[in-house]
């Protein structure tokens, strides 16, 4: 399993575990049979509809009943916090390359540039409803999505041309580095704060700073308590008095009390 490291503001690097290959395959796999349990029971429910239709009604309903599919990542992705029934089932998830949650318009770029699944629903559309015309354009739809399985596994970040494109990447949930959880601790309206300058930090600055401190609780690591205290405490220009774990506490005791105001 590789690894991703992004430089944040205070140059300490967050780390991300990239998924293997067999991961994302299963994942993709799994989002894959949901598009063809969908498409099967579209074709028994709607087969002697197709029959009564003439061509352009027909067309109109087949391009309707093709949507759910063919806007499945970009929805499922979005509402899901950049993950589809798939990603989610094997841990992994879509974020951003600067380590954050991508945006609405990366997962519609990433979505847009989907060879692989695009031209997989063009061939399960031609399976069910087009089976005795769609040899030869099964045939170059296939080759189409090698352009995709060769960039994941070229790729330094094992990155799509969706992804290459919107600037994100595929990541591993079960030990990651999130920038962006939330920095939110609830402080008495008694609290005083120690270290006022901690608002010269950015907002980003301190999601990274309580996910550190979460690790640093979680695995007690003391160095990388230390190491995280004095880049910060050298950006600040402060002195710090405390033990660094809990100077970390008090860094974001105090960014909380002092934006609340």
């Amino acid at each position: 399993m590789s690894r991703f490291k992004v430089a944040t503001n205070i140059n300490i690097d967050l780390e991300f575990n990239i998924p293997s290959f067999h991961i994302r395959l299963l994942a993709w796999l799994i989002d894959c049979v949901i598009f063809i349990l969908y498409f099967f029971l579209i074709s028994k429910l709607m087969s002697s509809e197709f029959k009564n239709m003439n061509g352009e009604d027909s067309w109109g309903l087949f391009l309707i009943l093709v949507l759910p599919v063919a806007l499945y990542h970009v929805v499922m992705e979005s509402t899901m916090n950049g993950q589809t029934i798939g990603k989610r089932l094997m841990h992994i998830k879509v974020i951003n390359e600067k380590g954050g949650n991508a945006t609405i318009s990366q997962y519609i770029i990433r979505w847009l540039l989907r060879v692989s699944d695009f031209m997989l629903v063009l061939v399960l559309v031609m399976l069910v409803f087009f089976s005795n015309q769609m040899d030869k354009q099964a045939l170059f739809l296939a080759v189409l999505a090698i352009v995709d399985i060769f960039c994941v596994a070229l790729t330094q970040k094992s990155q799509r041309l969706g992804d290459m494109a919107a600037g994100t990447i595929l990541i591993n949930t079960k030990n990651k580095s999130d920038i962006n959880e939330t920095v939110f601790m609830e402080i008495e309206d008694s609290y005083i704060p120690r270290y006022p300058d901690v608002m010269k930090l950015s907002d980003r600055d301190m999601n990274m700073v309580k996910n550190i401190y979460n690790t640093v609780v979680k695995k007690d690591d003391y160095r990388l308590a230390a190491r995280t205290a004095d880049k910060i405490a050298s950006v600040l220009n402060i002195e710090v008095k405390q033990d660094p774990q809990d100077f970390l506490e008090t860094l974001l005791k105090d960014y909380n009390y002092i934006s609340s105001k």
